[in-house]
């Protein structure tokens, strides 16, 4: 294994790691029922946009291609949950 790969696949984990405590604060938020689901969406995508447009400042990045990036894995993420969902609501062949 190389280097690159070696490092490659530390991010994946820790990309793993922090997904996971992520999904577990909002399923927490949603499962106590004081928020209503759509505000949780909202906080996390305000929570999002701040913590990348710092992360970007602290880099020395351009803010907005950080936001624009950040976009485009909200709109990836999302279409591929949407399409999950709908295969899995489909009948088999079997099933039908």
């Amino acid at each position: 294994m190389t280097g690159e790969e070696t490092t490659q696949d530390e991010l994946e984990a820790q990309l793993g790691t922090a997904m996971e405590g992520l999904q577990r604060a909002v399923v927490r938020l949603l499962q106590e029922g004081e928020v209503h689901p759509h505000l949780v969406v909202l906080a996390l995508a305000r929570v999002t946009g701040e913590v990348g447009a710092g992360a970007a400042l602290a880099s020395e990045q351009d803010p907005e291609e950080m936001l624009d990036e950040l976009a485009e894995v909200v709109r990836r993420a999302g279409r591929e949950f949407r399409k999950t969902v709908r295969a899995e609501a489909l009948p088999t062949a079997g099933n039908a």
